[in-house]
């Protein structure tokens, strides 16, 4: 595979879940608690869309300070030219830890290593994923005061068949309304030889109950990408807690 499409299919939807939201924060469900996604998720480039119909993870918190995730999307790409594959995405699972926190500055420290690996040879045969494997390695931030929390995430994206990658982001919560958080975030991603790429994102949760949220989000490209800029990017789905 060329080393153009290798970058395109990491930033096309490669490596792991693109869900609402891009950048994460430090927190964990809770002992025993529950957080699972179900949406649907589109992204368009050079004429081309790709779709995660649906886009399905898990977390469940395994004590006070550690998450366990596990996510898969069943993805659909539609070409310029009007081809169309469809085929289950890549398997990503991971663990977020948070190692240290201060209840009285709201700040915290966390890790969350992600491993994304191939649910089908097939479907890598069709060009919808790369083959192999992807390890993210990042470290996370936040600090939180009132009713606005700030949250900063880099690490390093290691692919098996494809160039490594730099990625950092930043987001801001606020609780908006007493029932809807809103959400602003920037992330960057950087690839040897290709320049770094931009994403910006608005969105938010609105809660419908109290074990129902509605998650959303939008956003694009706004810099870099000699490959080609997304002209969109976003998500629309539910999350319930138990």
């Amino acid at each position: 595979m060329k080393l153009h499409s290798m970058i395109r299919l990491a930033r096309f939807g490669l490596a792991l879940p693109a869900l609402a939201m891009a950048t994460e924060d430090t927190g964990t469900p809770g002992p025993g608690g529950w957080e699972n996604n179900l949406g649907i998720s589109a992204e368009r480039q050079h004429g081309s869309w790709r779709y995660g119909v649906p886009e399905m993870e898990l977390n469940y918190g395994a004590g006070e300070h550690m998450q366990l995730v596990l996510g898969m999307p069943y993805v659909r790409v539609t070409e310029a030219d009007g081809a169309r594959n469809s085929g289950f995405g890549n398997i990503t699972t991971g663990v977020k830890w948070r190692f240290w926190e201060d209840g009285e500055t709201g700040a915290a420290l966390a890790l969350f290593p992600r491993l994304a690996w191939n649910s089908s040879g097939a479907t890598a045969s069709r060009g919808l994923d790369s083959r192999g494997y992807s390890l993210l390695l990042p470290v996370i931030a936040g600090f939180s005061r009132g009713d606005t929390g700030w949250y900063a995430e880099f690490g390093r994206n290691i692919v098996q068949r494809g160039p490594h990658e730099w990625q950092a982001g930043v987001k801001v919560l606020h609780q908006c309304l007493p029932q809807l958080e809103c959400r602003a975030e920037l992330e960057y991603t950087r690839v040897p030889r290709d320049g770094g790429q931009t994403t910006a994102r608005l969105g938010g949760k609105w809660r419908l109950s109290e074990n129902l949220i509605f998650n959303f989000s939008a956003g694009r490209d706004i810099a870099g990408g000699r490959e080609g800029r997304r002209g969109l990017v976003t998500y629309a789905g539910v999350q319930w807690l138990r």
